[in-house]
């Protein structure tokens, strides 16, 4: 019985020692596996969100290279990518001369950019031109007067040219179909917008292409009042008539050489002798005879 019992003491004991062993031996070899798998799922963890930003910014930096395209060119598949509606106001915004009329540029913006085009023009095309139309002396108002309105005349031009831009792109955003030419003129069709095509392109144009074209057409409309304006004053210039100064070595000289200056300095004197406006001159001519 003795022995029994020691050979079951010791088996106890021995059994107790090998689970001891194992679960010390489970938690040295599984701890440290399942550490290294935490930190490492912790640093990738940590990667994916650090690499999650550069893939952002490569994306944006992508959507800046490209344009504006990806925003908004879905859709209408079977059109020319260059007849659809958005792709054309796209297209327009990045051209020279209509970009000035989106929102980007504003209202500031477009009036420096017809400002330098004003000066450009009245310095380098209108003025020298009214100089070889007024070629006598004493006609500069007249000849600031006409170039003005030349130079309004362009102007008006220019702000009917990128309006009417405008007005096609915001007519096209606004319809309900799109109307595009398959390889030429001879072959045009037309595609239905879809819902989405539809609510799109209306935003669009309400956002964008809209404010464009009201300032656009008040620009113009403002722009061609001024032009009238311009024509009445140019009109009221040519009424008044020159001051010659009459004595001056250079106008006696131009008066011997050039009979229409002449005919314009006895014009601008009213028929009277011009001696009569200098009292020394009168004098000589025998007391002002005939002034």
């Amino acid at each position: 019985m003795k022995s029994g019992c020691s050979i079951a003491k010791t088996t106890a004991v021995i059994t107790l020692i090998l689970g001891c062993s194992c679960r010390v031996s489970n938690g040295l070899l599984a701890g440290p596996n399942t550490r290294t798998r935490s930190l490492t799922h912790g640093i990738a963890s940590s990667s994916a969100f650090d690499a999650s930003p550069k893939t952002t910014t490569a994306l944006a930096a992508s959507s800046r290279e490209k344009g504006d395209d990806n925003l908004y060119s879905f859709g209408a598949e079977v059109v020319p990518e260059g007849q659809r509606p958005v792709n054309e106001y796209l297209d327009m915004k990045q051209a020279p001369l209509f970009g000035w009329g989106s929102n980007e540029v504003g209202l500031q913006g477009l009036l420096i950019r017809l400002g330098i085009v004003y000066a450009v023009c009245f310095a380098a095309v209108g003025f020298p031109i009214a100089g070889a139309t007024y070629v006598q002396d004493g006609y500069f108002l007249q000849k600031c007067a006409a170039a003005n309105v030349g130079t309004l005349g362009f102007e008006i031009l220019l702000l009917v040219r990128i309006y009417s831009g405008w007005g096609y792109v915001a007519t096209r955003l606004q319809s309900k179909i799109i109307e595009y030419e398959e390889t030429g003129w001879y072959d045009g069709s037309f595609e239905p917008k879809t819902e989405a095509e539809l609510k799109r392109d209306k935003f669009l144009y309400q956002s964008d292409v809209q404010p464009a074209v009201d300032r656009l057409k008040i620009l113009t409309l403002g722009t061609a009042g001024l032009f009238v304006a311009s024509c009445v004053g140019l009109n009221v210039a040519n009424q008044i008539k020159p001051t010659f100064q009459s004595y001056d070595p250079r106008v006696l000289n131009r008066v011997i050489q050039d009979e229409d200056f002449a005919n314009a300095a006895a014009k601008a004197a009213n028929g009277r002798p011009t001696y009569c406006e200098s009292r020394y001159y009168s004098a000589i001519a025998n007391g002002g005879q005939g002034c």
